[in-house]
């Protein structure tokens, strides 16, 4: 095997290994999961039993193609901020100061956490549309589009949870994360505001702000519909947020880990 490869396949290794450290302190702390899969699969559950059967009598549509996406990204962010909850804690106990200073790679603990993240939000977003399907819902793409389907949530997690450990390494980072949680929730649901009543002047706001392009799309995908315009609104947030966002995650993250805190 020649250097490039092992040098490779060890960073590969190594995103693993502080993966799965998450895998298990989310095993044993499960606030994460149950925020990332309870949540939205009570939420679709709920809608079920309280106005599902009185959509398909009034619109002859039970509306889980429009609820289910609102579902998986609300999930896979909210998820992302049970985990960003925790990046203080380890701050502060000097956990990511030990970790800085093995002989790994200094990126490694950060490819693992937004690793774990995307593994996380894969098997929650599959495990909501499995439910929407015992509620009724069809998915009318092929497996090819089901796959996109369920990458973008992964992809809109992979940077959100870049902005949770930047905001969570920042003095205050629980509260912060708190107030964020409230504003991407507020985000996700408003896309199920019907297009109708939202006044004219707002509503460019409303169909552009960064959650909605990535539902727009997805609906698109599993009705079998004209998804790559809302996709490509979707992917250039995803690129604009994270050029502003990574650099600043790196910067906050070294701060932490040398200096045991983050001023400002």
């Amino acid at each position: 095997m020649n250097p490039t490869k092992q040098h490779q396949h060890s960073r590969l290794t190594e995103s693993w290994i502080f993966a799965s450290r998450l895998f298990i302190q989310w095993r044993r702390y499960p606030m994460v999961p149950v925020q990332a899969l309870v949540f939205p699969t009570l939420l679709l559950l709920i809608y079920g039993i309280l106005v599902g059967k009185s959509m398909v009598r009034v619109t002859g549509n039970s509306g889980l193609d429009v609820l289910i996406p609102v579902c998986t990204l609300a999930g896979a962010m909210s998820g992302a901020i049970g985990a960003g909850l925790a990046v203080p804690h380890d701050r502060d106990s000097g956990l990511l100061t030990r970790l800085w200073i093995m002989p790994v790679r200094r990126t490694s603990p950060l490819t693992g956490a937004l690793l774990a993240e995307g593994l996380r939000t894969f098997l929650a977003s599959a495990f909501v549309v499995a439910t929407g399907y015992l509620m009724g819902f069809r998915f009318a793409g092929s497996w090819i589009a089901m796959l996109a389907y369920l990458l973008i949530p992964v992809a809109i997690v992979l940077v959100f949870a870049t902005i949770v450990i930047t905001l969570a390494l920042r003095p205050q980072g629980r509260m912060i994360l708190t107030w964020t949680n409230t504003a991407c929730m507020g985000l996700a649901f408003a896309t199920l505001i019907p297009p109708a009543k939202i006044p004219a002047a707002l509503r460019p706001i409303a169909d552009y702000q960064p959650v909605a392009p990535a539902a727009a799309a997805m609906r698109a995908l599993s009705n079998d519909g004209a998804f790559w315009q809302p996709l490509a609104v979707a992917l250039l947030w995803l690129v604009v947020i994270a050029a502003v966002v990574v650099p600043m995650a790196l910067r906050s993250y070294r701060a932490a880990v040398e200096g045991g805190k983050v001023d400002g």
